[in-house]
């Protein structure tokens, strides 16, 4: 197998692209948005992250295991996991939910929702730090409504990088089936949960 990642520059945008060749001749690459970051030193950082989620998200693994710090008290660690079930056949995708944890009363209604998502697409604690520090920020709490469902829709991209053949296809689908919904009154973790078993339902059957 070999992994070849370059960035290019998609509709304006820089982007990194993860390309993974099989022996058999089968191939997948995915997209992944970077942020837009003047400072040289940042940007590298956030390309460092961005290419190990790529590879990770690829491959349905899990990068190496990150306490919370979106809650300020410490929790039992956890084994690694990935919320994906392997399809058997004639069965589809399920994604689990993330177990319930007895949260602080204390704790900002923002901070769990980014939690939660983050928790749901197994996304990476360490790019949710970056993200929030290149809003200048250490918190979800420290941002309003709309950097926070900006943020939200950067970790369901980039958990769907590998799910479809265009990016656009990504953010349209994310866009009729997430945003769409939860303005139609159905719960936001409940239209993305779906919303993943269906970009799953629709990939080729994994090896």
């Amino acid at each position: 197998m070999v992994i070849i990642q370059t960035t290019e520059i998609f509709e304006g945008k820089t982007v990194l692209r993860t390309h993974i060749f099989h022996e058999s001749g089968e191939s997948i690459t995915s997209t992944y948005p970077l942020p837009e970051i003047s400072d040289s030193q940042k940007f590298s950082a956030a390309l460092t992250y961005a290419r190990r989620y790529a590879v990770c998200a690829i491959l349905s693994v899990t990068a190496d295991e990150d306490n919370d710090a979106e809650g300020a008290t410490p929790q039992k660690p956890e084994q690694p996991h990935n919320n994906i079930r392997p399809r058997k056949d004639n069965q589809q995708y399920r994604v689990q939910s993330p177990k319930q944890a007895v949260t602080p009363s204390s704790i900002s209604p923002k901070d769990l929702r980014v939690k939660e998502v983050r928790t749901l697409l197994n996304y990476p604690l360490d790019l949710v730090k970056e993200w929030l520090r290149f809003q200048s920020v250490s918190s979800p709490s420290e941002l309003d409504s709309v950097q926070i469902d900006e943020l939200v829709k950067t970790m369901c991209l980039a958990w769907a990088g590998n799910k479809f053949r265009n990016p656009n296809h990504a953010a349209n689908s994310y866009q009729k089936h997430v945003v769409d919904a939860v303005l139609r009154g159905v719960s936001e973790m409940g239209s993305i949960q779906a919303w993943m078993e269906g970009a799953l339902a629709q990939m080729p059957e994994l090896n």
